[in-house]
Parts: C-alpha cells; sequence; structure tokens
C-alpha cells in the first residue's frame, strides 16, 4: 500500500476510477511511458491511459464473448472491420 500511496496523485486517481485491476508495478511502467510520449503533460498521459485500458478492455471483450458482444459497438475490433 505505502507503494500506491508514492503514485502521482493524478495517477492514484486514475487507479481509483479503473475498470480494470493495475498492479502498481503495471501503473508506474504505463505512466512512464505515456508521460514520456506526451512530453510530460499529465491529461494527455491520463487519455493515453484512458485509451490503453479501453483497448484491452475490447481485447478482452471480443475474446472471451465474442465479435458480436454489444459491448464492443464503439470498440477499435468493429471499427477496423467497417
Amino acid at each position: 500500500m505505502s507503494r500506491f500511496d508514492k503514485l502521482h496523485p493524478d495517477l492514484r486517481r486514475w487507479l481509483q476510477r479503473a475498470m480494470l485491476s493495475w498492479s502498481v508495478k503495471s501503473a508506474e511502467r504505463i505512466w512512464a511511458k505515456a508521460l514520456r510520449q506526451n512530453h510530460g503533460n499529465v491529461q494527455a498521459a491520463l487519455s493515453e491511459l484512458d485509451r490503453l485500458e479501453r483497448a484491452l478492455m475490447f481485447r478482452d471483450i471480443e475474446r472471451i464473448w465474442g465479435p458480436d458482444h454489444p459491448g464492443l459497438i464503439d470498440g477499435p475490433a468493429r471499427r477496423t472491420a467497417a
């Protein structure tokens, strides 16, 4: 828990509302990468984390329930198929 408490406050808030269960280690890794890619822009990094989480969710939805699942209507798999 102390490692979680040491995370950047915005990353902690993001994790609290995340749909997936992220480990602190994974969260630190994707946060650092998102910040680098966005030149330290916290809001852009948070948007990247949201995008990544949605992509993982859509991947899991399609893998588990199939491509016709209603949750995929707006997902990346559906967009590329169109």
